[in-house]
């Protein structure tokens, strides 16, 4: 991915249109007649792609990067996240109504837009591309073209996916694969980064009390919370290791900290019940701040806020730790 100071909006390649599944299969000439009705869009954080309210005859297809969709209320938590692959926009795009959601890039990221005209247009000349068109109109009736939050992933749609599906945050392959190239980016630019990650106090308990289900939904919850407290613009991820993170692009130890103690005294207000009929478990977090120092590293970096969150596990947990 590129490095961006704004979004840079120009006609669509032949290589942009590969890129996604809707043109898998059509002849090099089918390409090339269609690149030029299409946007290649690279995006930088918090670029509007759509506005609610605004009439758009645009599909916007994510070749890299995410955007979130949110509603037109007051709710900082998106209402689905289009991760690579997925797509955003065909509904209102076909009834000519205005959008109900805003579509945000959250992070650096490259969109193929399409108009429904073009689409309609080669739909009636190539039978791929109208078994293709067919295939992505199934996937907006069953609703899996992106993730939506609190709704479960329907069957038979697993995919090298950047995102959790159970708690919407970038997944352990994102942060394989993209998170280098974060620091990377941030490191050469010589931009600040820091980063809060933590763990949820007792959270191995509880899966030993009451099995894996109460366990994933305590997860769950605590990830769409995070979606709440963090702007549209920081990177939050999940790991293997079920160390929840966010990374804050242009934002030093000091920004860090505040969030840090803020998710602290949050988080032991978000109600989550075990099993019905049982009171609410109060949920606590061990935390643990750093920020990219000069020259750097990913694992580095990485590796020094797992050793803090581990540092407020224990002490006890329901703490912040920071490199002295």
């Amino acid at each position: 991915m590129l490095e961006l100071d704004s979004t840079r909006t120009e006609p669509a390649t032949a290589d942009d249109l590969r890129a996604v599944e809707l043109f898998q299969g059509l002849e090099s000439k089918d390409i090339d007649a269609l690149a030029p009705r299409c946007q290649s869009i690279h995006a930088v954080p918090g670029y509007v792609l759509l506005a609610p309210g605004r009439i758009d005859n645009k599909v916007y297809f994510v070749i890299e990067g995410q955007l979130r969709l949110y509603a037109r209320t007051s709710d900082k938590r998106p209402t689905a996240v289009a991760d690579i692959g997925h797509s955003t926009g065909l509904r209102s795009a076909l009834a000519m109504q205005p959008a109900e959601h805003a579509v945000i890039a959250t992070e650096v990221s490259h969109v193929l837009a399409v108009d429904v005209s073009a689409i309609d247009e080669h739909v009636k000349r190539s039978h791929t591309f109208a078994r293709n068109y067919a295939a992505l109109l199934a996937r907006y009736v069953r609703g899996d073209h992106c993730l939506h939050v609190g709704g479960r992933p329907p069957g038979g749609t697993a995919r090298e996916s950047y995102v959790d599906e159970l708690t919407l945050l970038h997944n352990q392959h994102w942060l394989d694969t993209v998170y280098p190239r974060l620091v990377t980016r941030c490191r050469l630019g010589n931009k600040p980064l820091a980063v809060v990650g933590f763990a949820i106090d007792q959270l191995d308990d509880v899966v030993k009390a009451n099995g894996i289900g109460p366990g994933l939904r305590v997860l769950e919850a605590v990830g769409h919370w995070l979606l709440d407290q963090t702007r549209p613009t920081d990177l939050l991820a999940v790991g293997q290791n079920r160390y929840l993170y966010a990374f804050l692009p242009d934002c030093d130890l000091d920004a860090a900290r505040q969030l840090a103690d803020r998710l602290k005294v949050q988080a032991r207000t978000l109600p989550v019940t075990l099993a019905p009929g049982k009171p609410a478990m109060a949920i606590t977090l061990a935390l643990g701040i750093a920020e990219l120092e000069k020259g750097m590293r990913d694992k580095e970096f990485l590796v020094r806020t797992e050793a803090l969150i581990r540092k407020s596990v224990k002490l006890g947990g329901n703490c912040v730790s920071e490199t002295q």
